[in-house]
């Protein structure tokens, strides 16, 4: 029987490897081997294109850039982002839970202005979740705060007053009606752990930034400063909990009562992601009415080393510099543009406080 002599394919006839010109040696071409059915490689990479899905939330630089935002969509215009987390936070007694229940009142009322700002709201809804004030409670203060409001406008307004599976009731709540606003009081009871833990805040708020995500909605946490920053300046070092918990917030607002007077109150905004420093240097002064539970915007801004009831090291530079200004020539405008600050009045009441306590 006749027996097949051919070489195998490559080799030569001693059996050894031959390269691309049938000489002995080692094998050069790495191109990839394929069967007979004669599929290209251009072939299969449209099959695997075909059976592999690119991941949901894959975003490219492109489709960014396309996108062309311009300006962060904001609840309250320019100073409230429409969507992630922010923070209300300031020491006991100022009223901060009161000017809460009057933005998610505004909101729910579908009101276009809020302490004269800009309201941008899409369903005129809010969720109040109350952990300190138990529903009798707050019918009392509501009841204060909406005087001549007919209940039924009120009606988009929620209120959850157990902070059990709290995820998972916003979450379902959300689904059933969507919320512009929804606002956590307190943070400290809702996460119900040791605040120093900053992963186990970090992983707990990590929730809710999913949920803003999901919902197209703001979380605005009620929360609290420590005690013994009540004489400093405002900043976000103040607050309880640390890195751990401002880390995760775009906005941070500490709300002050005044030093001297008690129908004022203070707006600082100590950290604000997508806002310019003038912002967050002085804080917008807010008018009270114990009657009415509500505030009431003012035109004053007041510089935030004003608000400290003692005079630090910062303030105290602050001061130096500006009447290093003013001995140069410079008018108090152009010391107030020169420093950051919003008018000439904060300039005036700078000078004029610290002259009053060298003159002591």
């Amino acid at each position: 029987m006749e027996q097949n002599t051919r070489p195998a394919s490559g080799t030569n006839g001693a059996g050894q490897q031959s390269n691309s010109a049938g000489m002995p040696g080692k094998d050069t071409d790495f191109a990839p081997k394929f069967d007979e059915s004669g599929i290209t490689p251009s072939e299969i990479k449209k099959d695997v294109e075909t059976e592999v899905e690119r991941p949901t939330n894959f975003i490219t630089g492109e489709d960014l850039l396309n996108r062309k935002v311009e300006n962060i969509p904001c609840l309250i215009d320019p100073i409230m982002q429409k969507t992630g987390l922010a923070c209300l936070a300031g020491s006991s007694d100022t009223g901060k839970s009161m000017i809460l229940r009057q933005l998610c009142i505004a909101v729910s009322l579908g009101r276009t202005q809020f302490l004269g700002w800009k309201l941008n709201t899409i369903h005129q809804s809010a969720i109040y979740v109350s952990t300190e004030d138990d529903s009798t409670a707050t019918s009392f203060l509501l009841n204060k705060q909406a005087q001549g409001i007919d209940p039924a406008l009120l009606k988009n307004l929620r209120f959850i007053f157990d902070s059990e599976n709290l995820i998972t009731e916003l979450d379902t709540e959300l689904i059933a009606q969507p919320a512009d606003l929804v606002v956590v009081d307190c943070f400290g009871d809702a996460f119900g752990q040791d605040l120093k833990d900053t992963q186990k805040v970090r992983t707990f708020l990590n929730k809710f930034t999913r949920l803003a995500e999901k919902h197209k909605c703001l979380f605005l946490f009620l929360h609290h400063t420590g005690k013994r920053t009540e004489n400093l300046e405002p900043n976000k070092n103040n607050l309880l909990s640390g890195q751990g918990f401002e880390g995760k917030m775009r906005l941070v607002i500490e709300f002050r009562a005044d030093p001297t007077r008690q129908d004022r109150r203070h707006i600082c905004i100590v950290k604000g992601n997508y806002l310019a420093a003038d912002h967050k240097q002085e804080s917008y002064v807010l008018e009270f009415d114990k009657d009415t539970f509500l505030f009431k915007e003012t035109d004053c801004r007041t510089a935030f080393e004003s608000l400290a009831k003692k005079t630090d090291d910062e303030g105290r530079a602050k001061y130096e510099q500006a009447l290093s200004l003013k001995n140069q020539g410079k008018t108090l405008a152009e010391i107030a543009e020169i420093m950051g600050y919003a008018n000439r009045g904060s300039v005036s009441r700078l000078l004029g406080r610290h002259s009053k306590n060298d003159a002591k």
